[in-house]
């Protein structure tokens, strides 16, 4: 194979890798937009549940360990809250 054919092929080759990357890349986007559109829902589905109570919603949080201190006004719950009970809210 002359030298040229190989260069050729090899830019070739790079433009498709590329190509595949760039395509990878953009699938992966879309999924990562997917899913903070359904921890959207989700949640605004959560917070309906709670009856629009923010504070009640966020100490539930921080007893089952998902919310942290620095997110916690983001509720409306103080930051020193040490102990709350967990309630559970009904998904039924």
């Amino acid at each position: 194979m002359s030298k040229p054919n190989l260069n050729k092929l090899l830019q070739q080759k790079a433009e498709l890798e590329a190509r595949i990357q760039q395509t990878k890349n953009r699938e992966a986007m879309e999924e990562r937009k997917r899913d903070t559109r359904r921890k959207i829902l989700a949640g605004a589905y959560v917070i309906k549940l709670a009856d629009n109570d923010l504070k009640k919603l966020g100490k539930e949080l921080i007893s089952a360990g998902m919310l942290e201190p620095r997110d916690y006004a983001l509720f409306g719950v103080e930051n020193d809250s040490s102990d709350f009970g967990f309630n559970g809210l009904s998904l039924d």
